[in-house]
């Protein structure tokens, strides 16, 4: 196992969602953060290609087999990452604006249904047993490769806007973290993305302001 994915694998996944998690690869844009600097966790398409098999989005095989595509692609990739990357901060302040209650950026919205419709050809529905998925076609090329991960956020972003869960879609409530949830809490009253990391920093905080 390389370095890159050594380091992407230690990303936690904690929103519930596949596509909620991918927003979740990045820190420092949210409005008001007292953080100096933005810090994506993807630095390359390889890394992206490493955390859709770390989210199970993807499995073994093709995970090697779109390792070997993007080393093959060579310069060509950084497109690729760029659109992915685009599409990711896109959704980020879809999403994040509704889990504070506020409209939807009508423009996040657009680009949504835009790669929802470029990126049809990439899926087909199959019966499975006991009911139905979506199937996303083997990519043979980077292009089919990208479409193909930007189509499996779409769905999973246009599922959760359909869905009763968008209901407790949820904002950390520390203001230094970008990370978005899902509350399956039964009281619904979960704050933290991780309660052993931004709710332990935020009690050690008021407990020092007590002093």
């Amino acid at each position: 196992m390389s370095i890159g994915q050594l380091k992407v694998n230690a990303i936690r996944l904690v929103g519930g969602m596949g596509v909620l998690d991918f927003l979740n690869t990045c820190d420092g844009r949210r409005p008001g953060t007292g953080l100096d600097e933005v810090i994506d966790k993807l630095s390359n398409l390889e890394d992206v290609v490493h955390w859709f098999h770390h989210a199970g989005l993807i499995g073994s095989d093709e995970h090697e087999r779109l390792v070997h595509l993007v080393h093959d692609a060579s310069w060509h990739s950084i497109t690729a990452f760029s659109q992915l990357i685009a599409l990711r901060e896109s959704l980020y302040r879809l999403f994040l604006a509704l889990a504070l209650g506020e409209a939807a950026d009508p423009v996040a919205m657009d680009e949504l249904n835009a790669a929802l419709a470029q990126t049809a050809a990439q899926r087909q529905v199959v019966a499975v047993p006991g009911g139905f998925i979506w199937r996303w076609l083997p990519a043979n090329s980077l292009e089919a490769m990208t479409a193909g991960f930007i189509g499996r956020m779409a769905v999973q972003a246009a599922a959760l806007l359909t869905s009763p869960d968008l209901s407790r879609l949820k904002a950390c409530a520390t203001p230094d973290c970008d990370w978005l949830f899902i509350d399956t809490s039964k009281n619904g009253r979960r704050r933290w993305c991780q309660m052993n990391v931004c709710g332990a920093r935020e009690k050690a905080r008021r407990a020092v302001g007590h002093f």
